[in-house]
């Protein structure tokens, strides 16, 4: 009896391990990298989630974060007004890759996308994922009218992110909303209907074919 309730503990508390796991990477998020907020301000912000309350917390510029989704691998914060972060906590082999989605709004959403290790240390993004180009997101060269559209494209925008039920992610063109109307209009029939999507195969994202 006694041994069945030790395992029953046991198991209880690597639930709760994994249950708390990128709630625990949120707080000890280094404060360089999230200046805005402090550890405890984080720690108020998780347990404001937990109760279901949204008022979220004001950080120290003055403006209103809170955390908008989080499961036991992924969450989602909103920083301010016109920008978000992204946490997704994936497996190598039998260590942790901790990878931060940051994107801005104004109005044209741009996401950048780093990794860190377990103990915040950066990581080569190249070692994880070859980053899209702007022709990644036209249809092939072989179209007529292909190239003169890439060409009229000066600046790509793209908006990143996680799928809060898999280690899936997603990567959407986000020209329309930077373009001058009448250059989108004849730009948007070389784009690709669909977002760049990737799977995490263990050790790199991949482009879904």
């Amino acid at each position: 009896m006694n041994r069945v309730i030790v395992i029953v503990c046991f198991l209880l508390c690597i639930s709760g391990v994994k249950a708390q796991q990128v709630a625990a990477y949120f707080v000890s998020m280094p404060d360089e990298l999230l200046l805005q907020i402090e550890s405890n301000r984080r720690k108020d912000m998780i347990d404001f989630f937990k109760h279901g309350q949204d008022e979220g917390i004001t950080n120290s510029l003055g403006g209103k974060s809170q955390i908008t989704t989080m499961t036991d691998k992924y969450m989602k914060v909103s920083l301010s007004e016109v920008s978000t972060m992204e946490l997704c906590v994936l497996s190598k082999d039998t260590s942790d890759v901790i990878a931060v989605i940051r994107t801005v709004c104004a109005p044209a959403c741009d996401s950048r996308i780093n990794f860190y290790d377990s103990q915040w240390n950066l990581l080569e993004t190249s070692e994880f994922l070859k980053l899209p180009a702007v022709e990644d997101f036209f249809v092939p060269r072989e179209v007529p009218g292909r190239d003169e559209a890439l060409s009229r494209v000066d600046m790509m925008l793209a908006e990143y992110n996680f799928s809060p039920d898999s280690d899936d992610l997603t990567v959407k063109c986000s020209i329309k909303d930077y373009l001058p109307e009448e250059i989108y209009k004849q730009i948007a029939p070389f784009l690709k209907k669909e977002a760049l999507q990737y799977y995490w195969n263990g050790k790199r994202y991949e482009l879904k074919n």
